[in-house]
């Protein structure tokens, strides 16, 4: 569409009406539904079970903190005590959405680094969810993994984008892995729910 009539897409506004459009046909076609049945994901050669837990329409891959115009999917670091709470509660019987590697109670307490050369792997319910993360609705979609490297074989035709350059890609193999690092300046995080309670406030 953004090919066919350029000038339909000359704005952030217009371009947010479109997305919502699109989403909102998205959300009741629901195309990927059942995702585990047509995808295997591997992360560090630990095989994700996908099957288990919240049925998913999407997954993201992520090496920076920011994706959809600014919106952080893999959620906020927690603090130090937070990580002291979920590290006591490791022990427990935590097996949704687990690699053999790590745990979802390892996951909560996983920090997202520029620099350390890892990949967030984030899955997605379906594009109510992803609007209510832009929104700040909801803290994050659902951490799945924090590997090195990640091979995901698909057995049917997924629309799939990168850097929000989108296409339809018939079943393949897709490798990936941290290639190298180039520097760069990062302005400070803004805080969204600070600016959505001083709206509201007014």
């Amino acid at each position: 569409m953004r090919e066919k009539h350029p000038e339909k897409f000359n704005s952030r506004m217009k371009n947010k009406l479109w997305y919502f459009e699109f989403g909102t046909s998205a959300q009741f076609s629901s195309a990927c539904k059942n995702l585990h049945e047509h995808m295997d994901i591997m992360c560090d050669g630990m095989s994700l079970d996908l099957a288990n837990g919240p049925r998913l329409e999407g997954i993201a891959l992520l090496n920076i903190p920011s994706i959809y115009g600014g919106t952080n999917l893999w959620g906020e670091n927690p603090s130090q005590k937070k990580r002291r709470k979920a590290q006591k509660a490791k022990k427990d019987k935590d097996k949704e959405f687990s690699t053999s590697s790590m745990s979802s109670a390892e996951l909560a307490i996983a920090v997202q680094d520029v620099g350390d050369s890892m990949i967030e792997v984030v899955g997605l319910e379906n594009i109510m969810q992803v609007g209510q993360v832009i929104a700040g609705l909801r803290g994050s979609g659902k951490r799945l993994a924090q590997c090195s490297q990640v091979v995901i074989r698909t057995k049917k035709r997924f629309p799939m984008q990168i850097d929000g350059e989108p296409w339809m890609q018939p079943p393949c193999t897709i490798f990936i892995r941290h290639k190298n690092k180039v520097p760069m300046l990062m302005a400070p995080p803004s805080n969204k729910k600070s600016r959505l309670a001083k709206l509201f406030k007014r």
